[in-house]
């Protein structure tokens, strides 16, 4: 958990992030050594997943060294309030996740 906290801290400003939840198996009690981390990266602004994701991945693995297998789902903070009423990941993840 040390190490999503430290995660969160140095990538909140460069890119916008409102908001963190980590949720899955990671955020119950039944996590296993061979599971991966689940995060749902909330930005302010708006992105492009997929140049967004990639640089997610690379601060996690590269800058931030962190050798453990993570999933990023990304959302702006417009569309993550709009599936919060629905059923969906996002309403998912914030009964059952952790924010961070």
């Amino acid at each position: 958990m040390k190490k999503i906290i430290s995660f969160k801290k140095k990538i909140k400003n460069k890119y916008s992030i409102e908001r963190m939840i980590l949720f899955g198996s990671a955020a119950r009690t039944n996590f296993q050594d061979f599971n991966d981390i689940d995060l749902i990266i909330v930005t302010r602004k708006k992105h492009k997943r997929l140049k967004f994701l990639p640089k997610l991945y690379h601060e996690w693995h590269i800058k931030q060294k962190i050798n453990f297998p993570v999933d990023f789902i990304s959302f702006d903070s417009e569309a993550f309030e709009k599936l919060i009423g629905e059923v969906s990941i996002a309403s998912q993840a914030l009964k059952e996740g952790i924010e961070i």
